[in-house]
């Protein structure tokens, strides 16, 4: 029949029993349907186990990093009139420092020049303007009639990098300004020199160099930037102290930053370590509705997890005087969670800072395997574990991505059996469409035969 509203009018099976016949047959799928949940929620923590990793991954990076137990602090008393930074190589002390004079650059200023309120006009000038740059050097810049004030400073600024001269333009006037710090010699000449306002009105304020003492030891220098006074140590001159005025630098090992670098890692250790036991909780073996993880059983991840944990509890010194992490404050209890003493890792930061480092990450050259030159050998405890996160998270070849592609590929095959079994559901239900309609249609047909007969005889078949 066509019309599948008048299906099972005669022989009782409508729409309604095949939809119970065919939902009876689609349970037979839901076997297809779990291992595709398993995949993807397996495929998900792999995933976030990746992201863990990572994170653990740029927590070993810090430690890796010789200024993390190298670092230094720098405190000032009294004017702040100096910015002061100190590297890993500065050494621990006070300086008394007292800046006398700032380093300035030498400066010409021309004289106003007639723009008509406006420095982009023409000046209908052409001609040149020297530069004399001392010691007999000139750089000459070629004037045009359609030059503007602004393109002459252009032009000028142009060449900056050959002649070491910027120009500006304050209040219609010309201001040469030498790039160098310190007393340089700068005058201009040229035909065009005195139309752009340059004259023996011209204001001239010769460059000086910076001046400062260091525990009164008197120090000159041609900027107000300097890094070679005290190894490790720059400076940077901002005002001027008054005679009874100085300040007081203090440089002090960083003990925060070594410190702060392994709490996060024992953190970030933590939380992985964490998430790795809830994946492979066998839960309640006895409980009637028992809840595992969704790794439960997972040998890479076993391994994984034996891995990381004899690394932060064995007592490996790699080539120094620190047993392990335990004696840098690191302690690890029975339910496998660390906890971290920050006094513990101060003191020997303190003490012996280079050892600290060493013990973290460490290179040295060894003779190569042909005997040819030699090559870099690194070890340490933050470089051995980032090699071995590196074989789980690497994008290109790391063990989560050929475990995530694995999944990958076993959804999509799932997903073709489970389409498979739903076009077999569907041609099911065609089929059985057709079988009752086929059966209605000869019911109908048998009682209109029936009836037909009936009348001939003359007999009522109801």
């Amino acid at each position: 029949m066509s019309d599948l509203s008048m299906m099972g009018i005669y022989s009782g099976i409508d729409m309604s029993m095949v939809d119970k016949i065919m939902e009876a047959e689609a349970a037979k799928g839901t076997k297809f349907t779990r291992q595709k949940e398993q995949y993807t929620k397996s495929q998900n923590a792999w995933k976030d186990m990746n992201t863990r990793l990572d994170s653990l991954y740029k927590r070993l990076e810090d430690l890796q990093k010789p200024e993390t137990f190298n670092s230094k602090s720098v405190n000032m008393t009294g004017p702040e009139n100096l910015v002061i930074s100190a590297g890993s190589n500065a050494a621990t002390g006070n300086y008394r420092v007292q800046v006398q004079q700032l380093a300035t650059q030498t400066r010409l200023t021309g004289n106003q020049v007639s723009t008509g309120g406006d420095i982009r006009t023409e000046l209908k000038l052409s001609g040149t303007f020297d530069l004399n740059l001392g010691d007999g050097k000139v750089h000459s810049i070629d004037i045009e009639e359609s030059d503007s004030l602004r393109t002459i400073s252009e032009k000028i600024n142009s060449s900056t990098a050959e002649s070491g001269i910027r120009s500006s333009i304050v209040d219609n006037r010309l201001v040469l300004t030498h790039s160098e710090f310190g007393d340089k010699a700068l005058s201009v000449s040229g035909s065009a020199a005195e139309s752009l306002g340059f004259d023996a009105d011209s204001i001239f304020s010769p460059g000086q160099d910076a001046k400062f003492t260091i525990d009164g030891l008197e120090i000159t220098r041609s900027s107000n930037t300097i890094d070679d006074v005290i190894e490790g140590l720059s400076f940077n001159l901002t005002n001027v102290h008054s005679a009874n005025e100085s300040t007081v630098v203090s440089v002090t090992e960083n003990l925060d930053k070594a410190a702060d670098a392994l709490q996060k890692f024992v953190e970030q250790y933590n939380s992985t370590m964490n998430f790795v036991k809830s994946q492979l909780s066998v839960g309640d073996p006895s409980a009637e509705n028992n809840t595992t993880g969704t790794l439960s059983g997972d040998g890479t991840l076993m391994r994984l997890q034996s891995s990381l944990r004899s690394m932060v509890t064995n007592q490996e010194s790699h080539g120094t005087s620190i047993n392990g992490l335990q004696s840098l404050g690191v302690t690890v209890d029975r339910n496998g969670t660390a906890s971290f003493d920050r006094t513990v890792l101060e003191k020997q930061v303190k003490e012996n800072p280079n050892e600290v480092k060493d013990f973290f990450s460490s290179t040295r050259q060894v003779p190569s395997e042909d005997g040819e030159g030699t090559v870099t050998e690194r070890k340490g405890f933050a470089t051995n574990m980032r090699s071995l996160v590196n074989q789980y998270i690497s994008s290109s070849n790391g063990i989560i991505k050929t475990r995530r592609d694995t999944y990958d590929r076993m959804i999509r095959d799932v997903n073709d059996r489970i389409n498979k079994f739903e076009e077999r559901l569907e041609a099911r239900k065609n089929r059985y469409i057709k079988q009752f309609s086929a059966l209605d249609t000869a019911m109908m047909k048998a009682e209109s035969q029936m009836d037909f007969m009936f009348s001939q005889l003359g007999m009522d078949s109801k």
